[in-house]
């Protein structure tokens, strides 16, 4: 914790600003904290991480930092196969629209396939 306020559970290990959006991504750890528990024989990164992987990817891309932006709305969310542990996802983002509203269509993939397609609206600061 730092000043009261809980850190966020980094789903996020690089971002790279494309011509429309960004390219980032983030590698499945064994040990990371929200694995533990979730599917015990079979650790699955949850499906609401890939969706806050977006958001903290957009809140980089954008500002540099952390912070200030909130998701409105789940348009689409579709989860094709599994991320599992050491898996590294790549997160290719569309981003449209101006402040201080933002839409986003990220494809996911794990070693070229996908496994995740989510269509997005968020409010950030004008």
């Amino acid at each position: 914790m730092t000043g009261g306020r809980q850190m966020p559970l980094t789903a996020v290990d690089t971002v790279q600003a494309t011509d429309d959006g960004f390219i980032g991504r983030k590698k499945v750890r064994p040990d990371d904290p929200y694995l533990s528990g979730h599917f015990p024989s079979l650790a699955v990164y949850p499906g609401v991480f890939l969706i806050e992987g977006v958001q903290q990817m957009l809140e980089l891309h954008l500002d540099g930092a952390l912070g200030g932006i909130e998701l409105t709305s789940v348009e689409s969310a579709r989860f094709s196969t599994p991320v599992l542990a050491q898996d590294e996802v790549v997160f290719d983002t569309r981003v449209t629209g101006a402040r201080p509203q933002i839409s986003t269509v990220t494809t996911c993939t794990v070693n070229g396939q996908r496994c995740a397609r989510i269509t997005a609206t968020w409010r950030c600061a004008p």
